[in-house]
Formats: structure tokens, sequence, C-alpha cells
């Protein structure tokens, strides 16, 4: 949770690119991944631990936030024995989609191949 508490300044806007597993925390940013928002005093906004995020610099005034961090210990016991998070990593989502293609394309492939006449 990010509470924005100052009062008046410019720039400090938040950025957003993805939320992503430990595995795939470094990997490219998806153009649909990309937001932006401008902080406003008195508004908060809240977001997944994971999301890769940051602020960029405050150019007038002073910004001032309130950060709240919460921890699950069920989410980190889990990521001792699950590798991929399809659910909600961006990455894993995507390599799945493009697992899902590969398969229905040597499916299609092989069904196609059946269908020919013998010679």
């Amino acid at each position: 949770l990010n509470v924005c508490l100052g009062k008046q300044f410019s720039g400090g806007e938040l950025f957003f690119r993805g939320v992503r597993c430990e595995k795939h925390v470094c990997t490219e940013i998806q153009p649909q991944e990309i937001f932006d928002y401008s902080h406003v005093p008195g508004q908060a906004i809240l977001h997944h631990g994971r999301h890769r995020h940051g602020a960029r610099a405050t150019t007038d005034g002073n910004r001032i936030n309130l950060v709240l961090w919460c921890r699950s210990s069920v989410f980190r016991e889990l990521k001792k024995y699950q590798k991929d998070f399809p659910s909600w990593c961006g990455e894993c989502q995507r390599e799945k989609k493009v697992r899902q293609q590969i398969s229905i394309s040597a499916t299609k492939q092989e069904l196609l191949k059946d269908g020919e006449p013998s010679i």
C-alpha cells in the first residue's frame, strides 16, 4: 500500500512494469504491462509485491509517502516447491501460451498428415 501524504509537488510519478515470479524478474517488459500513475495527495495505490515498480524523480516540492508492506509466509513456503506461477506471473503466462500454441500447431500437422491419402 502506497499512500501519498505530500501537499504539492511535481514529478514523482509511479511506474509499473508487469508482475514477475523470481525466475522472470529480469525479463523484458511487454507493452501491455506498462502503466504510469500520477500520485495525488490523499490517495493510495495498492499493488502486488512482485509487481515491478518505481518512482520518477520529484522535480518540485516534497513528495511524502507512507508505504506498507505485507508478507505472506504461505506464499514464501509455496515458492520452495512451485517453480512457475502462470496464475499471476506475466512471463509464465506468456511461456504457457507459447507452449500451447506449439502443441496445437503440432497436433494440427499430425491431423493433416493423417488425413492425406496414401500413394
